[in-house]
């Protein structure tokens, strides 16, 4: 993150919000997709808008509950999603040149296999899951993020069941020419389906993602917002207490990444919510410890929570606010870039346990910070070690687990289906055709150079043909 700001500069990020503003341009490069021969879109604002006047149904426009609770998409429906969510996968990955790349953890090679293995095997855990509890109660499970913080059912999760699930995982497959265009509609549409629910529950004013609504993820009930409001204190810029802070969000900000193998699924920002005195609110959930995971025994005996949540107000007159995105998934950007000298205030609390009630969240002062600090770095440091010693087979599959696992996991645990996807559906074994797979995801550079074209140029995510059957799985290996 640049350090840069630019003194005197007037705050007019609110201008974002008027219907006739296209936003700002984060990024030069342009994006193609599936409509070639027209003019390339763009980032932010403006390619959301150009999204919804390409789509030839109303899917990307704010829907009605009765939308959101029929079985099914039409084609032209699954289609618009399909060409919506590329674009959005583009417009939240290539902000970050590096997106994709560890220098410890082989994470291209675990991504593209954990996107296929979710195509193949989260349709019919997903539906076994609906099944349970009914399709009002998905709803339910996306609703119940309005009253909680340090919940895993957040954008980056809910993004994830179709971007990632469907979008990257349908792209990965047809890449290595493992399926057609027309295979697993059905299976489509389920995946499709479970994520619209989710974040219509959720976000409840029609749309599903953050990009809808110009970056905003309000999702927050008042008056359960207000009770994390009164628990902020006041921060003066470049005092100890800032520098406490800024610090403390840093270092479980690092744990939390490592302790996903080095991805964002370990951290969820909310907001901005706008405080009766102009400022800004971001809440930022920092999953510092996830036992269902081997190597999270270090954070166990660190006796770290499950969550930290950081409360971050920005003063957005300090900065000089031009825009602000919290994009789908989960990461805060600015222009200008560094918020930090702009933190005024903050707070943090913490989540023992995922199903802690939140009657039980504990606040800690930010004069505590400096005695939690080290049970972090402690953690850190031996989760280093530990991965470190891990061989690159290891890391590969820890890395797939993590997406293909925790990216529904939120769900299965609020369901009550986590026990029966494990024990009757055996979420934790690797389907066979990925488990070959991975002896092809090296070759001719696949994961390397083939699945980052296809995916972050749009070019790879082939529409459903016209005329073909919804109820179409794949039939046949030839």
């Amino acid at each position: 993150m640049s350090i840069e700001m630019t003194p005197g500069l007037r705050s007019t990020y609110k201008q974002r919000y008027e219907p006739v503003d296209d936003g700002l341009r984060f990024q030069e490069l342009v994006f193609e997709g599936n409509f070639v021969g027209q003019e390339p879109m763009r980032d932010g604002i403006l390619g959301d808008k150009v999204q919804k006047q390409r789509a030839k149904s109303k899917v990307l426009e704010k829907v009605t509950k009765d939308d959101v609770l029929a079985d099914q998409f039409t084609l032209d429906e699954l289609n618009d999603l399909n060409n919506y969510l590329a674009w959005n996968i583009w417009d939240v990955l290539v902000m970050r040149a590096t997106e994709g790349v560890s220098g410890m953890i082989p994470r291209q090679e675990y991504e593209i296999l954990a996107f296929m293995h979710q195509f193949y095997r989260w349709p019919e855990i997903l539906r076994m899951t609906t099944d349970e509890v009914g399709s009002q109660g998905i709803l339910d499970i996306g609703a119940s993020a309005r009253r909680e913080i340090g919940t895993k059912v957040n954008a980056v999760h809910d993004w994830s069941i179709g971007a990632v699930g469907f979008g990257m995982g349908r792209c990965g497959l047809l890449a290595l020419e493992a399926i057609g265009p027309d295979d697993y509609i059905e299976e489509s549409n389920e995946l499709l389906k479970f994520m619209q629910r989710i974040e219509f529950g959720k976000r409840q004013d029609g749309y599903i993602l953050n990009s809808q609504d110009r970056y905003r993820c309000q999702i927050h009930e008042p008056d359960f917002l207000q009770g994390i409001i009164d628990q902020i204190e006041d921060l003066e810029p470049e005092s100890p207490r800032h520098n406490s802070f800024t610090r403390f969000n840093a270092a479980a900000e690092l744990l939390s990444f490592l302790d996903h193998m080095d991805c964002r699924l370990g951290l969820g920002d909310t907001g901005p919510y706008e405080l009766p005195n102009g400022n800004l609110l971001i809440l930022r959930d920092l999953f510092v410890n996830e036992p269902i995971f081997h190597w999270s025994d270090v954070c166990d005996d660190a006796k770290l929570p499950h969550a930290y949540t950081v409360a971050i107000v920005i003063d957005p007159e300090k900065m000089g606010l031009q825009e602000i995105r919290v994009n789908d998934i989960s990461t805060t950007f600015t222009r200008p870039k560094n918020y930090i000298p702009a933190i005024v205030g903050g707070a943090v609390f913490a989540r023992e346990k995922h199903d802690t009630p939140m009657s039980e969240v504990r606040t800690i002062a930010i004069d505590d910070l400096g005695a939690e600090l080290p049970r972090i770095q402690d953690a850190t440091l031996k989760m280093y070690r530990k991965v470190s010693r891990m061989c690159r087979r290891d890391l590969i599959w820890a890395g797939q687990y993590v997406y293909y696992v925790d990216m529904i996991l939120p769900y299965l645990r609020k369901a009550g289906t986590y026990e029966k996807a494990c024990n009757e559906y055996q979420l934790w074994e690797i389907d066979q055709r990925v488990s070959n797979y991975y002896y092809d995801i090296n070759k001719r550079g696949f994961a390397q150079e083939v699945v980052p074209q296809k995916i972050f140029s749009g070019q790879g995510y082939l529409p459903f043909g016209e005329g073909a059957d919804l109820r179409r799985s794949k039939y046949r290996w030839l």
